[in-house]
């Protein structure tokens, strides 16, 4: 029986143990399909994990030649997919969408996926453009929630209901469970106290994820509350002004930034609360990861969180310090146990909704459908 071959394509190398696309390759048998797993930037460290496809190709190409016009990329791709003669094609992130739309006409690979994680990928004019230019029947766009599937509707006039398929992200519950640290020895690493009241987030330390709004927020929460403690993990370019920011507030002693940690979600159960005050988010891992720790969830309504945390947490407008600060308050001074039954609630719902196993076979007949 001759296998399907199928090329999965990413800008960079970066591997996660619950990385959704690795998820992507499980759902398909070996007996039926042959992965490849390619990457336009970076390849793994020593002791880095390593994708589970029968196959990875490392481009080794620089950020500078991703940039601009990408020739490099798209000559690279152009050359290994005549000689690898792929079957369906999965990309993820812009930046191989748009290499491929191009190389693709060349190719006429006949089933070609592209994914879309978040809201703001074609606010760009140019990628606009050149997606209503070059987009044809041979490609699906999945969106990773309802919202993503709007935002991209609105915004180029080649996409409808036909082309774009909402799949939304899921998670190996059995697994995250399993990893989690318990309670007592996550906050021992992470230096709290058994009766600290923890305020966590865990992400990037940019701009768009709005931890700074948290820092004020919580400043002004901790005065009437005692022993409350931000923890807040992650690493990135604003680590040095977000520390500069909690001295400034006088509360340095209070907010902890452990840094980045390999999968952090492993330290969720140090929490007693998480919140997420990102300015723009897709349907980030994360909100299930703290669905499933069981804690209660403050969250910006943006991206694809609505589709999910109505109902089982609470949302706030983004950038809304007052809103934060007040949301916070109301949180700590609820009842124990309306708290655990909204969160038993959200454990049940993303065990129910959002199984990796749905996710799998969703892809999996996107990938095997003859075009």
């Amino acid at each position: 029986m001759t296998r399907q071959k199928i090329l999965q394509l990413q800008p960079k190398y970066y591997i996660r143990t619950s990385d959704l696309h690795e998820e992507i390759i499980k759902g398909l048998p070996k007996d039926k399909f042959e992965v490849t797993s390619a990457y336009f930037t970076e390849k793994p460290k020593h002791g880095d994990m390593l994708s589970v496809s029968e196959y990875v190709k490392y481009f080794e190409l620089t950020k500078k030649q991703m940039k601009g016009l990408r020739l490099k990329a798209i000559y690279s791709i152009w050359k290994y997919c005549r000689k690898k003669a792929f079957d369906s094609l999965v990309v993820h992130r812009f930046k191989p969408f748009d290499v491929m739309l191009i190389a693709n006409k060349f190719l006429k690979i006949p089933n070609c996926i592209s994914v879309v994680h978040g809201i703001g990928d074609f606010d760009r004019p140019f990628r606009r453009w050149i997606t209503n230019l070059l987009f044809d029947k041979r490609w699906t766009i999945v969106a990773v929630s309802g919202s993503v599937k709007e935002y991209l509707i609105s915004k180029c006039c080649c996409l409808n209901d036909d082309n774009v398929k909402v799949i939304t992200n899921a998670i190996d519950l059995d697994y995250i469970e399993n990893q989690f640290l318990t309670r007592d020895a996550a906050r021992q690493e992470l230096g709290l106290k058994s009766d600290d009241v923890v305020l966590g987030t865990i992400g990037r330390l940019v701009k768009v994820k709005g931890q700074s709004y948290l820092v004020d927020a919580f400043e002004k929460v901790q005065h009437k509350h005692d022993n409350t403690k931000l923890v807040i993990i992650g690493g990135g370019q604003l680590e040095h002004s977000l520390k500069k920011q909690a001295v400034a507030l006088g509360i340095s002693d209070r907010v902890l930034f452990p840094g980045e940690i390999h999968n952090a979600f492993r330290f969720l159960k140090a929490f007693d609360y998480f919140v997420l005050p990102s300015l723009e988010e897709g349907m980030p891992l994360v909100i299930f990861e703290a669905m499933i720790a069981k804690l209660p969830i403050i969250a910006t309504k943006v991206g694809g969180i609505p589709d999910v945390l109505d109902g089982y947490g609470v949302l706030i407008d983004p950038t809304s310090t007052s809103q934060l600060e007040s949301v916070l308050s109301q949180q700590l001074s609820m009842s124990k146990i309306d708290i655990n039954n909204k969160c038993l609630k959200a454990y049940e719902y993303v065990k129910s909704c959002h199984s990796v196993e749905k996710y799998r076979t969703e892809y999996r007949e996107v990938i095997s459908r003859e075009k």
